[in-house]
């Protein structure tokens, strides 16, 4: 009888021998498989991100400047009346306008939706996990080409990158409409660092 309790127990534990390298190396892999598949959807979700500040705020804004100029005949943020928008302008002043030129709002436009503090900045979370205050002005560029633009100050290289793809086809900051203000013909490699970009307002 006892013999018999000592055979049960060695078939309850005899196989207790710990893991194979096999089974190692498949608890590897499926580790391995669920790590990539969250940075991939941490991924997937700051793209979603950036495509959404794209079309409902850089690209609402660029309509809001071109429906002005359709209803009015003038720049917004031309305080002059030179045809040149002066980035000085506050953002108030873009709204409301001033003495001699006309806002958004007094021709009926409404501004884009926004996250930040006023309708001229949005809140973007980098990477890094660090919180941009990204702003937009407009701006006219009198040395290299004659153009207004569009400025958006404390972009990341990150969000800059995607956005020149989007506006432009390819990330070259110094072709096409999005310009990296540096100078530079790519967007840094530190997705984390910010710059001032510039995308042409053309009609």
């Amino acid at each position: 009888m006892e013999a018999k309790t000592q055979s049960g127990c060695l078939g309850i534990f005899g196989n207790s021998r710990g893991f194979t390298l096999i089974e190692m190396a498949i608890v590897l892999i499926i580790i391995g498989i669920i790590i990539g598949a969250v940075i991939k959807g941490k991924d997937i979700i700051r793209g979603a991100e950036q495509k959404k500040i794209y079309s409902k705020f850089f690209s609402e804004w660029r309509i809001t400047y071109l429906n002005f100029y359709d209803r009015t005949g003038k720049i917004l943020g031309d305080r002059t009346g030179n045809g040149q928008a002066q980035s000085d302008t506050a953002c108030t002043q873009l709204l409301n306008g001033g003495t001699g030129y006309y806002g958004i709002l007094q021709v009926g436009l409404e501004s884009p939706t926004t996250n930040g503090t006023d309708v001229c900045t949005y809140n973007y979370t980098d990477s890094g996990g660090n919180i941009r205050n990204l702003v937009i002005r407009f701006a006219y560029e009198s040395t290299a080409g004659t153009y207004n633009y569009m400025e958006i100050q404390n972009i990341p290289y990150e969000m800059a990158f995607a956005i020149d793809r989007m506006v432009d086809g390819e990330a070259n900051g110094t072709t096409g409409d999005f310009l990296n203000t540096t100078g530079a013909s790519d967007w840094g490699t530190t997705p984390t660092t910010t710059t001032t970009a510039r995308w042409k307002m053309r009609f």
